[in-house]
Formats: C-alpha cells, sequence, structure tokens
C-alpha cells in the first residue's frame, strides 16, 4: 500500500516542463490582463497621444546616463590608483566616486519612474471617459513596474549597474590608499637620514 501511495504522489507531481507551462501561462495572463485594461480604456486609434518613442527614450536615456557616470568614475578613480595623479586628495576623490558611483546604479530608475507619467497621461487623453485618480494611480503602477524590469533587463540597465559597482569598489581603494594611491612616507620625501638601531662597538 505504501509503494502505491508513493506512485500516488509522484503521479499527482507536475513534471518540469509542466511547470513551466504553467509560469508561463501566469505570465499570460497577468500580460493579457494589463493589455485589456490599457485598450478598454483607450477607444482611439492606439498611440495617437501616447508619445512611443518618447517613451522608450526616456528608459534609454536613462540607462545612457548610468553607463556615462559609470564610466566617468572609474576613469576618474584609476587616475590615483593607477598612475598616482591627485594621491594627496585620495580621500576626498574616493567619497566622491562612492556617490557616483551609487547614483550610476540608481539613474536608470528614475529614468523609469520619470517616463511613466507622460506615458499615463496620454493614455488618459485616449480613454472614453476622464481617467479616475485610482485608474491613474493603478497604470502608474503598473507602468512603474514593468519599467523597472524593462530598464533593467533590457534596455541596458544592468551595464550601468556592473559599471557603477566597479567603479564605487575602485573608489573604496582610492580612500584605503591602495596601490599608486598610497601616500609617500613624509620622512623619505624629506630626505632624511636612515636611522640605524644596533649595539656600539667596544672600544
Amino acid at each position: 500500500s505504501s509503494k502505491f501511495e508513493r506512485s500516488t504522489v509522484l503521479a499527482s507531481r507536475p513534471s518540469k516542463s509542466e511547470a513551466r507551462s504553467i509560469v508561463d501561462m501566469a505570465a499570460l495572463r497577468s500580460l493579457m490582463v494589463a493589455s485589456s485594461v490599457a485598450f478598454a480604456l483607450a477607444c482611439q486609434e492606439v498611440g495617437s497621444s501616447i508619445d512611443q518613442d518618447a517613451y522608450a527614450a526616456s528608459l534609454y536615456g536613462g540607462s545612457i546616463g548610468g553607463i556615462v557616470v559609470g564610466i566617468l568614475v572609474i576613469v576618474l578613480m584609476s587616475l590615483p590608483l593607477c598612475c598616482g595623479v591627485l594621491k594627496q586628495y585620495g580621500k576626498v576623490i574616493g567619497a566622491i566616486g562612492i556617490v557616483l558611483g551609487i547614483l550610476a546604479l540608481v539613474i536608470p530608475l528614475f529614468g523609469a519612474l520619470g517616463s511613466c507619467v507622460p506615458f499615463v497621461d496620454g493614455i488618459c487623453e485616449d480613454a472614453c471617459t476622464p481617467c479616475t485618480d485610482v485608474q491613474k494611480e493603478d497604470l502608474a503602477k503598473l507602468c512603474q513596474a514593468l519599467g523597472i524590469i524593462f530598464v533593467y533587463m533590457v534596455v541596458f540597465g544592468w551595464a550601468a549597474c556592473v559599471l557603477g559597482i566597479v567603479g564605487a569598489s575602485l573608489a573604496c581603494c582610492v580612500c584605503c590608499q591602495c596601490c599608486k594611491a598610497k601616500l609617500d612616507d613624509p620622512a623619505v620625501k624629506q630626505g632624511a637620514p636612515p636611522v640605524v638601531v644596533g649595539t656600539a662597538a667596544p672600544a
């Protein structure tokens, strides 16, 4: 009986392919619900008031901005770290690099969030009836959630994250005076004679 119960339990469990199909169906249903909400609100031709190019440009602009900031941080941190340039200001440069490196991570997020305002306004302008505040909030939340996923997974937001993390890590190395960012010893810099410690020779 125990073998029969085990075989029954194993037979009732879905296989990997069935589990993937269930997940795909759930994602498809979510996409259909989101699309039905948008098309239910819009009764005119889709895209008549929605500037899709501006929406895409806003997403790409955030990613490109984060990538540019990350590259600048890496170049700036490499000057004292690899070349010894401006190493006397290493603490200040390192602190600035950490802040800018973190900023590079969130610039794509700002682009995704900022692009939702004109997008929702365009949908409400195409609506048969004016959008209520609740509908605008729901559309804004949906747009922000999808925009964040899209900007970091598809529109090269991940590259901004990689460069920002590398730049912030180099900035930490500059603060810790690693490699050529290490300051020179003041005694060696002033040319002081070395001090020899030892026992005096007997007379």
